[in-house]
């Protein structure tokens, strides 16, 4: 079946198209961004390249140039891709001389009708290409062509560190996981403290203060003073009423 090398910087883009292609029999390999798809050519080998035509650095149309420049990958055919509110310039697309365009997100069924006729033409092409005769080289066309040389700087060391990261990343994570459950299986439980035993009888609280007596004014500690009135006797008389004697006053 023929290999396809999905390039894409959108990690969804990269499962999707991913899990279409693979569920149809397509052997995919996926790298986000061009340097390392450039890596990737000799070993990956491809019948069909997806390209984004939006990715940092450089883009889908370049990678297209290179490919169709390179007499060593002549046979390889160039899908490129766009999100549908991403700029795909037709024109551009055309100069490169890619063999088509397609839109994202990926749906399956234009995906599979456009990489089924272009995978089938790079295996019709890459026959044509092989040697004749046991022993007989490749026959390789003679036309002039500028190939893309991809300039060795950090960008490119760090494709490279990305590919070899991808490549060694599983056995990576199944080595840790495997210590992590070495060391916890390594560690004993650990017991519980006991709680301790009460050796002294609780604390009892002391008894609190009687709140002090709300002050007092020096007037309320001096004695009340009544007033004194001095009644004077009455002195009976027979002439009087009642016996009373109302008509003087009575003496001091």
């Amino acid at each position: 079946m023929s290999r396809i090398l999905l390039v894409d910087d959108s990690p969804h883009a990269q499962r999707m198209g991913e899990r279409i292609l693979s569920e149809e029999g397509y052997e995919v390999v996926t790298v986000s961004n061009a340097d390392s798809a450039l890596i990737r050519l000799d070993d990956v080998d491809p019948d069909v390249v997806l390209a984004d035509v939006v990715m940092p650095g450089r883009t889908g149309y370049e990678i297209c140039q290179y490919l169709k420049m390179s007499p060593r990958h002549r046979h390889v055919r160039v899908l490129l891709t766009a999100g549908v509110l991403e700029t795909l310039d037709e024109a551009t697309a055309a100069r490169v001389e890619a063999d088509g365009t397609l839109r994202k997100p990926f749906e399956a069924s234009a995906l599979l009708a456009a990489v089924k006729p272009l995978a089938e033409a790079a295996v019709q092409d890459r026959a044509a290409m092989a040697p004749r005769e046991p022993g007989a080289r490749e026959r390789v066309p003679t036309v002039a062509a500028t190939p893309f040389v991809a300039v060795v700087d950090e960008e490119q060391v760090r494709a490279a560190v990305t590919v070899a990261l991808d490549a060694s990343m599983a056995a990576m994570v199944d080595e840790i996981a495997r210590r992590v459950m070495v060391a916890l299986a390594s560690r004993k439980p650990e017991a519980a403290p006991a709680p301790a035993l009460a050796t002294t009888p609780a604390a009892v609280p002391p008894p609190q203060a009687a709140p002090p007596a709300p002050p007092t004014s020096p007037a309320a500690n001096v004695a009340r003073v009544e007033p004194v009135r001095r009644v004077n006797p009455l002195r009976l008389r027979s002439s009087s009423i009642l016996g009373l004697d109302i008509d003087k006053e009575n003496p001091e």
